[in-house]
């Protein structure tokens, strides 16, 4: 339940009705406006880097501005101003994959456009999302029940402080482009069969272009089987789909590296 919003925000939205929101696995609170959406969520690096990285970019791609970021006690209150369209994990673009899987490649070199040669923040880098994990595992902070079925047990890693090991004896080198840092289906919005924007900014940032490519090939992998609707099949997906639409190569060693790191946080 959401407390007691701050007057600074009131006083932008008003009495304007509102609804909640809780596609996704965010972990925050979200009220729905009209013309902006309120998370609610406890402060962090990524609810800081939120706030900067959009102030940075300056209209360099499609992201919601942020009118208010304050803080209450530990919680984060970040307004922002509505990104328009549906979710490319909407049914629309599920029913179409070659549509789908065309956005999804629009979003990625939307945002591999960015120069990153003056970006100051380095959350997103490796060196700093391995200090990250270690935390979550020195802390049991990693959620267990929200993980791929063969990352752990018979076959995978014994315990997450193996898998971080593991991590640490094997970073890759990085090809760093601009990256969202969690490029999942309902983080991207599609209005008239193209990209409005992106949402869900906290691990935006500089970073290896497959940290980007192999959560978004995750994403499409789970959500064409109907892994978040009941098991409902919409189309047979392959990697292959989404690399011949971006004219790369599979990298297996960086595609396993990035989605492994990812079961971390």
């Amino acid at each position: 339940m959401i407390r007691k919003i701050p007057d600074k925000i009131l006083e932008i939205v008003g009495n304007q009705s509102s609804f909640s929101n809780n596609v996704g696995m965010s972990g925050s609170e979200v009220l729905i406006y009209p013309d902006y959406v309120l998370k609610v969520q406890a402060e962090s690096e990524e609810t800081k880097n939120e706030r900067d990285i959009v102030e940075w970019l300056d209209g360099q791609i499609l992201v919601p501005e942020i009118p208010v970021y304050c803080v209450e006690d530990g919680t984060a209150f970040t307004l922002m101003s509505r990104i328009h369209g549906k979710m490319l994990c909407d049914e629309e673009y599920l029913n179409n994959p070659k549509m789908l899987i065309r956005c999804v490649a629009e979003g990625l070199k939307m945002l591999w456009k960015v120069d990153v040669s003056e970006c100051p923040f380095r959350t997103s880098r490796l060196d700093e999302r391995l200090k990250q994990v270690r935390w979550n595992v020195e802390h049991n902070l990693v959620d267990l029940e929200n993980v791929e079925p063969e990352t752990f047990g018979e076959g995978g890693f014994r315990n997450p402080e193996e898998l971080l090991g593991w991590l640490e004896a094997n970073r890759p080198e990085e090809d760093i482009v601009f990256t969202h840092g969690d490029f999942c289906l309902p983080n991207v919005f599609v209005q008239n069969h193209r990209i409005s924007g992106f949402i869900d900014l906290g691990k935006m940032g500089p970073a290896d272009r497959w940290q980007d490519i192999a959560i978004a090939l995750r994403s499409l992998n789970h959500n064409s089987v109907g892994f978040y609707n009941g098991g409902k099949k919409y189309f047979d997906f392959t990697n292959q789909m989404l690399l011949d639409e971006l004219g790369i190569e599979m990298d297996y060693d960086k595609y396993r590296y990035y989605i492994l790191l990812d079961e971390l946080f």
